[in-house]
């Protein structure tokens, strides 16, 4: 899987690929015929999709060259990224297999990151969590781990005003937490230290409850799997820090 670039071009082959994985799968399959109904009416959906995506850009691209203000708003990219990522909520669980699966995954996370470079805002984060965690558990080098924390870190400011609430605290599956604790590792994982602080402000910011285990954690990870010391310096800073609070009460 590839870093996302939230490209036009990256976002259509994302879709022909996801497509050229079901066709085959489902032509033999049980229900052949309605499933194959239902990705001729999706892949129109999509082809739809980016036939707009690529206007907004022209629209911006015009405006920039010409130095007048593009008609494109914030609320229009947020209303077409919602689309974008409803239609592939109804694609995803056509993909069984790994290679759909993962071409899925890089589908949704170019498509929040083009909501999220385009001025809009997530209102659906579960697809985009599920797939960032998938690229992450895909990468090792701590370069591409260092560019997908500062990926997650942009997908973090666009998440919606509501869902940065986080009002359904019982839950701790819901996907704004995942996508902070998820960052955190991510961000550890790239042995950048400057990364590290950066997700780990966040996630106390908007964690506190979850921050101290989340250090505690670290640290073991720290003995396990022989990190930098320099690493290892700043995971024990925010566990002396956070232990100490957790302690206080």
């Amino acid at each position: 899987m590839q870093i996302p670039t939230a490209t036009l071009d990256d976002i259509r082959d994302g879709i022909r690929a996801v497509f050229d994985q079901l066709t085959p799968a489902t032509e033999a399959g049980p229900g052949a015929g309605e499933i194959g109904g239902d990705l001729a009416l999706l892949a129109r959906a999509f082809g739809q999709l980016v036939d707009v995506m690529e206007r907004i850009e022209a629209d911006r691209q015009t405006a920039s060259e010409t130095a007048t203000a593009h008609a494109t708003e914030a609320g229009d990219i947020t209303e077409v990224g919602e689309y974008a990522l409803k239609l592939h909520e109804n694609l995803a669980p056509l993909a069984n297999e790994p290679a759909a699966r993962e071409y899925s995954a890089s589908l949704a996370a170019n498509v929040a990151l083009w909501i999220t470079r385009h001025g809009g805002q997530i209102d659906t984060l579960e697809p985009v969590v599920d797939a960032l965690a998938l690229l992450a558990n895909r990468l090792t080098e701590p370069r591409d781990l260092e560019a997908l924390s500062a990926i997650m870190g942009e997908i973090c400011n666009a998440v919606s005003p509501v869902i940065r609430e986080d009002l359904e605290r019982i839950n701790p599956a819901r996907p704004w937490r995942v996508l902070l604790l998820n960052r955190a590792i991510v961000a550890t994982r790239s042995h950048d230290t400057a990364i590290m602080e950066e997700a780990f402000a966040v996630l106390t910011r908007y964690l506190p409850e979850d921050s101290a285990r989340f250090f505690t954690e670290g640290m073991q990870q720290m003995d396990a799997l022989d990190y930098p010391a320099r690493v290892r310096q700043v995971m024990e800073k925010y566990h002396r820090q956070w232990t100490l609070k957790h302690s206080l009460h």
